[in-house]
């Protein structure tokens, strides 16, 4: 009796073991954030908001540190460092595209911890999914081994991970969502008190994440079509009306805040897809994220594969069953998966690791995976058995090599879908960081707004300006000679033409505080991957 309690406490031991590794991985991709790095511009833009929440200037518009008046005036005047469809203009107030509620979450955590308190949500978030994981797991009474091979396959077969390692705030929407489904679709068996708790954690995924309006729209039709007798999730009437009440309750207060302060009640977002282009337009658009978005799916999260061939064969096998419950998952995962690029912005989903906006797919089929795994091993036998097994093994093999190896310890960049590691990204923002602190200049004229997404966060004692053009350099440089200001630093962004600092000194020639002067670029190198110069204004005799 001792050595068999003994065995089956090592057998538990496995999916801990799973979780500790995921813990150890996650708090060393910490390192991929310091130094006020980014992994995107986006990320730089929502810190810009949480770093303002954060010293206390409560207003949801992007209040920029401006040290003087003049500042403000150049920026009226064209040189504001943000334009659309990344910042919008209503009025006197600045907006970015984004919605507010993560800055504001994160904010707090600015106030106490700095530019670490701002990956403190993303990273728990992930680990209460993976807690999460690991509670449903026992109450589907899932195998140790089953139940680590699941957990293996959310935490290091899937992009998942490395996004608790990016100021974003999809691992946020992810857990909200997750655990509200799981308390939807597995109550505990006290009670199901829990469902419309349920349903207020999936309103709240759309607070910050808008293609969970899909998730909301495909548990709204399949709760109907429960009560008609062709779902295979039937709750009844009095359930299911108090679960769609508690969810679309939450996300209409969500509409309500934004028509409140944007005046739209899908905010700012909506200028971009709702009113930035036809319905002709964003069906063709999404005609071209389906491809991306699913390519990437499938690439970056192989074990979706097995869910598929799985469920094919089931239908064809009578010794392989799927729960009702679980078919009511793969449903939604695949009305889920249809509706998300009929909303989603073009490009499907710009720089990113693997399809950011299918990531709550990663939790949902790596369950229904385990369930499945727990059929291959209850039904079927020999070489069945061992051929299912071989091939989850592999595709998770796969999952592995391209999410673990190559996304959290390699640089490298997908040339299939554009993914970019943690590594790749951080190797030349932050020495660009670090060259820009060094400088003693505080004003930064750049070529693109990039270049302030990516690095402003990280640099906030600098100012910004965008001069695109050279008439715009002039501008900048004629205002900083009336403060006596004679020098100033241009940074290009080096994905876009930038040929100001090539321009002929014949063009370059100005009247600067009522004298004739010339501007001077001094090359000094890349700061990271930026061309940076120091613009000098030389007054002529």
């Amino acid at each position: 009796m001792k050595d068999i309690a003994h065995r089956s406490a090592q057998y538990w031991l496995w999916p801990w073991l799973t979780i500790l590794t995921g813990l150890l991985l996650t708090l060393w991709l910490q390192t991929y954030s310091q130094d006020g790095v980014f992994f995107s511009g986006d990320g730089g833009l929502k810190a810009l908001l949480a770093q303002q929440l954060g010293m206390g200037t409560w207003q949801i518009g992007l209040d920029l540190p401006t040290p003087a008046p003049w500042i403000t005036d150049l920026w009226q005047q064209g040189l504001y460092p943000f334009t659309p469809p990344y910042v919008y203009e209503q009025g006197t107030t600045h907006f970015i595209t984004f919605p507010f509620t993560f800055p504001a979450v994160t904010a707090p955590f600015y106030a106490l911890l700095g530019h670490r308190g701002l990956y403190v949500v993303p990273l728990i978030s992930l680990w209460l999914l993976w807690g999460r994981f690991y509670q449903i797991g026992l109450r589907l009474g899932l195998r140790p081994a089953v139940l680590a091979a699941g957990l293996g396959c959310v935490i290091l077969a899937s992009p998942l991970s490395l996004y608790g390692a990016m100021y974003w705030e999809h691992t946020l929407a992810v857990a909200l969502a997750f655990w509200g489904l799981t308390a939807v679709v597995f109550p505990p068996a006290t009670g199901r008190a829990g469902r419309p708790l349920g349903g207020v954690l999936m309103g709240l995924a759309v607070w910050f994440r808008p293609e969970f309006l899909c998730l909301v729209a495909g548990v709204t039709l399949l709760l109907g079509l429960g009560w008609l007798g062709l779902g295979w999730l039937q709750l009844g009437v009095r359930q299911s009306l108090r679960l769609l009440a508690a969810m679309l309750l939450t996300v209409l207060v969500f509409f309500g805040l934004n028509f409140y302060i944007y005046g739209h009640p899908l905010g700012i977002h909506a200028i971009q897809i709702v009113e930035g282009s036809s319905p002709l337009q964003q069906l063709t658009q999404a005609g071209a994220s389906y491809r991306q978005l699913l390519t990437s799916l499938f690439r970056y999260f192989p074990i979706a594969l097995f869910a598929i061939a799985f469920t094919l064969t089931a239908s064809l096998n009578s010794r392989l069953k799927l729960s009702p419950t679980m078919r009511w998952l793969l449903l939604l995962s695949l009305l889920f998966a249809l509706s998300v690029p009929l909303i989603v912005p073009p490009g499907a989903g710009g720089k990113q690791w693997g399809p950011r906006f299918y990531l709550i797919l990663v939790p949902l089929l790596s369950l229904v995976v385990a369930q499945q795994l727990e059929q291959v091993w209850d039904s079927l036998r020999g070489l069945w058995r061992g051929g299912a097994i071989a091939l989850l093994a592999l595709l998770f093999a796969f999952g592995l090599q391209l999410n673990t190896v190559q996304g959290a310890f390699s640089r490298y960049e997908d040339p299939q879908t554009g993914s970019i590691s943690l590594p790749h990204s951080y190797a030349p923002i932050a020495p660009a960081i670090s060259t820009l602190r060094a400088q003693p200049l505080p004003w930064v004229a750049m070529s693109h707004q990039f270049v302030a997404q990516q690095l402003w966060a990280g640099v906030p004692e600098k100012t910004f300006f965008r001069a695109e053009s050279l008439a715009q350099v002039k501008q900048l440089a004629q205002a900083l000679a009336v403060q006596n200001e004679s020098a100033f630093l241009y940074v290009c962004y080096p994905h876009r033409d930038c040929p100001i600092p090539e321009t002929v000194p014949a063009a370059l020639s100005l009247e600067a505080a009522g004298k004739p002067a010339q501007l001077v670029f001094q090359p000094m190198g890349n700061a990271g991957k930026y061309p940076l110069y120091t613009v000098r204004l030389v007054t002529r005799p």
